[in-house]
């Protein structure tokens, strides 16, 4: 989150009980934006105001037991070119932040492409020295805030970066650019906050086809972004969801068995927008089957609680414009949270909210943990266990299954 964060103050909202939806529908992590315009808004000083605020929303996270990754999130490299992310002063001198050929609306994607003045932004910063030390310092001001903070899942280093003008035909851009660029950044993090995850993600322009080779580095996790691009762009569900789908989660999945990383896809989602009724949330539960199915880590895009489709008139988010929450019945699911053991399957079906999930452990080990959001049981719930015993801790939301032998066990809950 979030989508309105995009625009100034650059924060997501300032009650602190929006957190608690969150918390309530079983969410345990939150990819919290931050930007380089806002952290270090003139060369060398940096806001501090804003780093208060963005632990303060941290921390309130962390209350609720939510995880915190901080995503440095750019868009078209900067507001001034109809996105959001650098500042003005990291533009190169030759495009004008006040006039230039970047646009906004619908297609905005495009301009990574179409826009001249975009691509000079992005050659320019990955070929400037000066830029990427800015860049450097500006990430180091961030973690020493949070070195020391429990709930710091990590730091995703830029948001779908764009190669500019530099070609990656042979992988030339993310190999020899992209790829020193992140280990630098990750080596200068843990400076200040050592063995600090870094998160990773493909070029823009080859988010299905990436090109990157191994790290050198340890301790990183491999963090492409999954859409379906024509429903985002078109508005339309013109394919089967499902099968576009999964076929770009297997080019994910492959990538990151190539770099020996594991996966976490740091965005998927479709837009209200979307046509005919009902495709919005077909799609989303498309793709969380296809997620869940095959336990893959995920961030949902996206939770505004105001302006939700005031940035390049986009609205993906949970809560509406009048702040009332939607697709919570697609989005909020039962899912195997903690597992001493292998995980099998395990799906939801959204219509008769029935939720199957097996698994092998053995007994005397922690218990299995299944998140069981009360709003898709507002009832209770009926268990049906292949074995052992279950504890429902309804306050906490969870479900602790103790198996009776070592082996496979299956646990299947249905509406009372």
């Amino acid at each position: 989150m979030a989508g309105n964060a995009k625009l100034s103050p650059f924060l997501p909202f300032k009650d602190p009980s929006w957190w608690d939806l969150l918390a309530s529908w079983g969410f345990n992590m939150v990819r919290l934006t931050l930007f380089w315009e806002a952290v270090e808004p003139a060369p060398g000083k940096y806001d501090r105001s804003y780093l208060d605020k963005i632990e303060s929303l941290v921390d309130q996270a962390a209350q609720r037991g939510l995880y915190i990754l901080l995503d440095m999130h750019q868009d078209l490299y900067s507001r001034s070119l109809c996105g959001d992310g650098a500042p003005d002063w990291a533009f190169p001198r030759y495009v004008d932040p006040q006039r230039n050929d970047s646009f906004g609306g619908q297609f905005w994607s495009a301009a990574y492409t179409l826009s001249r003045d975009v691509r000079c932004c992005f050659t320019h910063f990955f070929l400037s020295e000066r830029l990427q030390e800015h860049y450097r310092l500006a990430w180091q001001e961030v973690a020493a805030r949070f070195k020391g903070h429990p709930f710091i899942l990590g730091y995703d280093i830029m948001n779908e970066p764009s190669r500019g003008d530099l070609p990656n035909d042979c992988g030339q851009f993310e190999n020899f650019v992209l790829q020193p660029f992140y280990e630098e950044m990750i080596s200068a993090i843990r400076e200040v906050h050592p063995g600090a995850v870094g998160f990773v993600e493909p070029h823009i322009q080859n988010m299905y086809s990436s090109k990157l080779e191994p790290f050198s580095i340890r301790g990183l996790v491999y963090a492409p972004h999954l859409y379906d691009s024509l429903a985002v762009t078109l508005r339309f569900d013109l394919l089967p969801n499902d099968m576009l789908f999964c076929h770009l989660l297997e080019a994910h999945q492959e990538k990151a068995r190539e770099l020996s990383l594991p996966l976490f896809v740091g965005e998927f989602g479709a837009p209200w927008s979307m046509e005919p009724s009902g495709a919005r949330n077909m799609a989303v539960d498309d793709a969380l089957q296809s997620l869940e199915a095959n336990f893959i880590d995920c961030a949902y895009w996206d939770y505004s609680v105001r302006d939700v489709n005031a940035w390049n008139e986009e609205d993906f988010s949970l809560i509406d414009e009048e702040g009332q929450p939607r697709g919570f019945e697609v989005n909020v699911r039962p899912y195997l949270a903690r597992l001493e053991g292998q995980p099998i399957s395990q799906s939801f079906n959204c219509r008769t909210k029935a939720f199957l999930v097996r698994f092998k452990s053995r007994p005397g080990l922690p218990p299995a943990v299944i998140r069981v959001p009360k709003v898709q049981y507002p009832q209770g719930f009926k268990l049906r266990l292949s074995d052992g015993q279950a504890e429902h801790h309804e306050e906490g939301g969870e479900l602790w299954y103790y198996p009776a032998y070592d082996g496979c066990h299956q646990i299947l809950l249905k509406p009372q």
